[in-house]
């Protein structure tokens, strides 16, 4: 739709709004867009023209004079960061900063893991009885990982499944039954034919017990991304992302998607919905640091990893500042858009949708 509108399409303007003007429709966390178009089948004019961009504006009485709230792009401009939503109120040199980086995908790649379709018989808390009798193994031999562990060894597996907001650690609550009994169990099902009932997906294997990034799927707040340990196996609802690109720094990039402007871009220049699948990651911005840059993000990551492991209500704040400071100077925003990107993180909060621990 997006395409089509902009390849036979003027965009006179796009108002953003409150539901309540409009008798019957809710749109629950999102507001109304107004977008008035004018038919146009001459590419270099649409490519030209001016559209008129109203940020949120309450009262219908306001609509003809936004103020300050009105921002003014050529069509060209507007549509040329691909394979994102209409946006209304990013400022220019934000919308500069991410039309002349790279993407994530770039330097490194999402993976979904593992479904058991059968929770109950594979996963459990760390409290459940069935752990705290066989326990949680702390090391894995290549052949373990591949065909199970010993019953008479602990069998148990940290297990990535998202779980909610968590920034940079998070310790395990739900592990995965990791016995030989229990791999070949999952491995039997994978391979029966498709039928209406839902069948395990052992999907992306080969990442297993590798170390890197996980994180919730669905969130509707703020992106808040974490560090997985070696030895872990990760869910579809706690996908994961390696990098793939040896020049770049995992903690680098963990610094960085948890930062204010990743959820800034992600909530206005990506995706506007409620959950963060991993294509909708890869598209955000990326831009290489220069050697200072990673070394004083990557240190202040370690710093708070370390912290919130000691104790995970630990006030990390001062650091978070910090990384958000490096990463506004790596994309060089103005002061004004600075304080914009942190007010409107600030304004997202920590809302989400309810635990994806309990099910699949």
């Amino acid at each position: 739709m997006r395409r089509r509108i902009l390849d036979k399409c003027k965009i006179v303007e796009i108002l953003l709004t409150d539901t309540k003007h409009f008798e019957g429709v809710s749109f629950a966390f999102a507001g109304m867009a107004i977008t008035t178009l004018e038919r146009c089948s001459d590419a270099e004019a649409r490519r030209s023209h001016t559209m008129r961009l109203v940020d949120y504006i309450r009262e219908p009485a306001d609509f003809a004079a936004p103020g300050a709230r009105l921002t003014e792009l050529r069509q060209e401009e507007y549509e040329a960061p691909p394979e994102t939503p209409f946006f209304v109120g990013v400022p220019r040199d934000v919308l500069e900063a991410a039309q002349r980086s790279e993407r994530v995908r770039d330097v490194a790649r999402g993976r979904q893991g593992l479904i058991t379709a059968d929770d109950k018989r594979f996963l459990a808390s760390l409290d459940d009885p069935r752990v705290t009798s066989a326990g949680i193994a702390a090391s894995v031999s290549e052949q373990e990982r591949r065909e199970g562990i010993a019953p008479s060894k602990p069998y148990w597996i940290p297990f990535a499944k998202g779980e909610g907001f968590g920034e940079f650690w998070k310790p395990p609550t739900v592990v995965i039954d990791w016995s030989r009994d229990s791999v070949a169990e999952l491995a039997r099902r994978d391979e029966l034919p498709p039928r209406p009932s839902r069948k395990p997906r052992f999907q992306n294997r080969e990442y297993y017990f590798r170390p890197g990034i996980t994180y919730s799927v669905v969130s509707s707040g703020r992106l808040s991304f974490r560090r997985m340990p070696d030895g872990w196996i990760f869910s579809d609802k706690g996908s994961a992302i390696f990098v793939e690109d040896e020049s770049q720094s995992e903690s680098f990039l963990l610094g960085y998607l948890n930062s204010a402007l990743a959820t800034y871009f992600m909530k206005r220049l990506v995706n506007t919905t409620a959950t963060a699948h991993l294509g909708y990651v890869e598209k955000l911005p990326y831009r290489r640091p220069d050697a200072a840059t990673e070394a004083a993000v990557v240190e202040r990551v370690d710093r708070i990893v370390a912290a919130l492991q000691a104790d995970p209500s630990a006030d990390v704040a001062s650091e978070r500042a910090a990384i958000d400071e490096a990463i506004f100077d790596l994309y060089e925003l103005r002061p004004a858009s600075r304080q914009l990107v942190l007010s409107f993180y600030g304004s997202v909060g920590r809302v989400q949708q309810p635990d994806q621990a309990a099910s699949e």
